[in-house]
């Protein structure tokens, strides 16, 4: 019997061959559009997340907390917490520490010749190549004793902004400091790409030696941050008590720093991109809800259009179940069929854009069959009324219809 319906409803649906074509595009595109979203959401963090633990889980960062205001006043940063006594005393205190390296840093304007860009300039330990795995494309790294001398490394964007296909070893360029003076410093070396690393983007950066950009750009001993790392990734949580355990003893006030960690940046990122993913998935999924009440609107006029027809089937001894069964199972078949050809353009899609967004659109199982079950779900739901509607008919009156 049930074989029987499946024929009748697969014959009604290719009698009106537009109609099925439209109710089913309305499915495809909501399923593709929930595979497509969610896969490069998933692709996006994924990258994000093997960024991240490219370094290992071993790197620690401290920073100035925040102080909150009274009476409803703004917190305000503290921007002068942190000095290099900070950096040496834990590199001194703190036994489960194998490196660390103070950090100044700001935004500030660079020249070359007629070039001219707005970008980082860091002064840090040579240790921070090694802590943060960047490496040379051209020229060398930075060495203790370039400690005061006026050189610096330059990143691969910076690179390009002021000098273009110039090779830029040996040739100098000028940094405005805050308070307007330039000094000039020479490039001795071009970090590879690195892309986002932690806070850092080293691309975007022009990293000084720390005393140089201590005594000739900043001219103070207050850090913009602290950069230490563990001496392996499974002493990572006894660093940071032991961090923790200095910083408070200093400063007698937790709320006067931060201790963040690898594992603190790479859960806020998985739970932000789950949140994500969910928001876009859900709106993707709003067009599901579009193509369902398609599907209930065609399938009400097919009710209409074939009510002499369920007349004469029930004249001849159909029950109020089998025509329930047929209009229901013509609503699952348009729905599936909208699944299946929506995976297949989900997938195709979520490849194209991670392609062109450099992002590995991450396919799942998981996904793909959520996406079918949930379009079948939709057929099932909006065909109730209408096959409902159908089964209710007086046979009679179905018959006298015009």
């Amino acid at each position: 019997m049930i074989f029987e319906l499946f024929k009748t409803a697969v014959s009604s649906i290719f009698a009106n061959k537009l109609r099925t074509f439209l109710s089913v595009l309305g499915i495809t595109i909501g399923v593709a559009a929930v595979i497509a979203v969610v896969s490069l959401g998933q692709g996006a963090s994924e990258s994000v997340r093997e960024r991240i633990s490219s370094l290992g889980s071993n790197i620690i960062m401290i920073t100035p907390g925040r102080v909150g205001g009274a009476g409803g006043r703004i917190a305000t940063a503290l921007g002068d917490i942190l000095d290099v006594d900070d950096a040496e005393n834990i590199a001194r205190f703190c036994p489960s520490v194998s490196a660390v390296t103070p950090v100044l840093e700001q935004m500030l304007n660079v020249q070359y010749s007629g070039s001219n860009t707005f970008t980082t300039v860091m002064g840090v330990y040579p240790s921070v190549f090694q802590m943060l795995d960047l490496e040379i494309e051209e020229g060398r790294g930075l060495t203790e004793y370039d400690e005061g001398r006026r050189v610096c490394i330059i990143g691969s964007q910076v690179k390009e902004d002021l000098f273009g296909e110039e090779n830029p070893l040996g040739k100098t360029i000028y940094v405005i400091t805050s308070a307007g003076s330039k000094q000039r410093m020479t490039v001795i070396g071009v970090l590879k790409p690195a892309g986002q690393l932690l806070m850092f983007r080293p691309d975007d950066a022009i990293i000084l030696p720390f005393s140089t950009a201590k005594n000739r750009i900043f001219h103070t001993d207050r850090l913009s941050l602290i950069v230490a790392q563990s001496a392996s990734e499974g002493l990572t949580d006894q660093a940071i008590e032991e961090i923790d355990s200095y910083l408070f003893s200093r400063f007698k006030d937790e709320n006067k720093y931060n201790i963040i960690s690898q594992e603190a940046i790479l859960s806020t990122v998985n739970e932000t991109m789950s949140i994500l993913s969910l928001t876009l998935g859900g709106i993707a999924a709003i067009s599901l809800l579009v193509g369902g009440i398609g599907i209930m609107n065609i399938m009400l006029v097919s009710v209409t259009e074939r009510t002499r027809e369920i007349g004469i089937r029930k004249a001849l001894g159909a029950t109020n179940a089998s025509i329930l069964m047929q209009f229901l199972i013509e609503a699952i078949v348009i729905t599936f069929a909208g699944g299946i050809v929506g995976i297949i353009l989900g997938v195709l899609t979520g490849r194209f854009v991670g392609n062109m967004m450099n992002l590995n659109a991450t396919i799942t199982p998981f996904v793909v069959l959520i996406a079918v079950g949930v379009s079948t779900a939709v057929g099932l739901f909006f065909g109730v009324f209408p096959a409902y509607k159908a089964s209710k008919l007086n046979p009679v009156d179905a018959l006298r219809y015009e």
